[in-house]
């Protein structure tokens, strides 16, 4: 476990490092009014917003979390969230990516199936042809095209939508890695021996080749959970769901400081904690990291 607890210290590292840098990044924007982007609020208003966000003083950037641990309102103005809040939001994202995650699952399977079957047939083509159109097609297409569906008639969950609009590309992605792994480990010698012996080839399959497919699918875990949840942030913001990515959005849009700086902290944590839970993941299933690691 050694080499898993090293990974996680450089990632843990990334936090600080993150709200840090998004705090100087968003109060070096500068101060407008919510209907004029060209004209500047009173000197009073700004002081007064300098003032409550630490802006210009030594340890500023450490005001956001003063006010987070005290159970204050983070932001200067309406659109101000607790910290209980902003756990809530997220966990509501956090459920979207959680349904979207076995949603990308199936996508990947059954194209790397396809993917493997084209590739012996006239449609080797769409192959490539499938990746580069969802490679190139962003969330909020389908999203926009389910929403009349979604918001109009109310035939289907806005959640469910979601999920389905953010799975798309992350399992196409997936189903990529794993059909071209799946591809090169059934043309192996031992694929034809025991295949030869008499095996079947389900059983083949099950047996002998997913087993050396499983760490390609493992690498890119990790790249899919972080596009499940910044995908969602789109696919909320088309279906109005008010979770954290229509948070986050709109705390950009106003400016506010507090809320990205805790927001944008809150997220990278999450992804250190997929990591890890990706990492331990491997640790169990591949004995391959476990010798590494001894």
């Amino acid at each position: 476990m050694r080499l898993v607890t090293q990974r996680l210290a450089r990632q843990l590292v990334l936090v600080p490092l993150v709200a840090v840098a998004s705090y100087f990044l968003m109060a070096s924007l500068p101060l407008t009014t919510e209907t004029d982007a060209k004209r500047q609020v009173s000197k009073e208003l700004a002081a007064s917003y300098q003032r409550d966000l630490g802006i210009g003083e030594p340890l500023g950037f450490m005001r956001p979390w003063q006010k987070l641990f005290r159970g204050e309102r983070l932001g200067t103005s309406a659109q101000g969230i607790t910290g209980d809040e902003l756990l809530l939001k997220l966990s509501g994202s956090v459920g979207v990516g959680l349904m979207a995650l076995p949603l990308a699952l199936a996508w990947a399977l059954g194209f790397a199936l396809l993917r493997t079957r084209w590739r012996r047939g006239k449609w080797a083509t769409l192959g490539d042809v499938v990746p580069a159109v969802a490679f190139g097609t962003p969330v909020f297409i389908p999203a926009l095209l389910l929403a009349p569906s979604v918001v109009e008639r109310g035939n289907m969950l806005p959640e469910l939508c979601a999920a389905l609009c953010t799975s798309v590309w992350p399992g196409i992605f997936l189903g990529t890695l794993v059909g071209d792994s799946l591809e090169t480990e059934l043309s192996r010698d031992y694929v034809r021996t025991a295949l030869g012996k008499g095996l079947t080839y389900g059983t083949v399959l099950r047996r002998h080749v997913l087993p050396n497919v499983w760490p390609a699918m493992l690498d890119a875990v990790g790249p899919v959970a972080t596009s499940l949840l910044a995908g969602s942030f789109a696919a909320e913001r088309v279906f109005g769901l008010p979770y954290f990515g229509q948070l986050y959005v709109l705390a950009v849009l106003n400016k506010q400081v507090a809320v990205v700086v805790v927001a944008t902290t809150t997220f990278a944590s999450l992804l250190v904690l997929v990591s890890l839970a990706v990492e331990v993941l491997r640790y169990a299933v591949d004995p391959r990291s476990r010798e590494a690691t001894t």
